[in-house]
């Protein structure tokens, strides 16, 4: 697998993942000393920023060959 395929494939496997993250009633957890932490929307933003990375690493190895 080459470095482009690698970064299409994380990019469809965040894009998935927020396809799961808006599905009605979807929420994630974290468990602290706290207590329990609704983490869903740092999730998603974290997923979004990541697709966002990957999709640039594509744009950029694709542009040097």
């Amino acid at each position: 697998m080459d470095l482009i395929e690698y970064f299409e494939r994380q990019k469809e496997r965040c894009e998935r993942e927020l396809r799961y993250a808006d599905t009605p009633g979807f929420q994630l957890f974290e468990t602290t000393p706290q207590g329990e932490q609704d983490i869903t929307q740092q999730h998603i933003q974290q997923l979004r920023e990541a697709r966002d990375g990957y999709q640039r690493m594509i744009e950029y190895l694709k542009a040097r060959d």
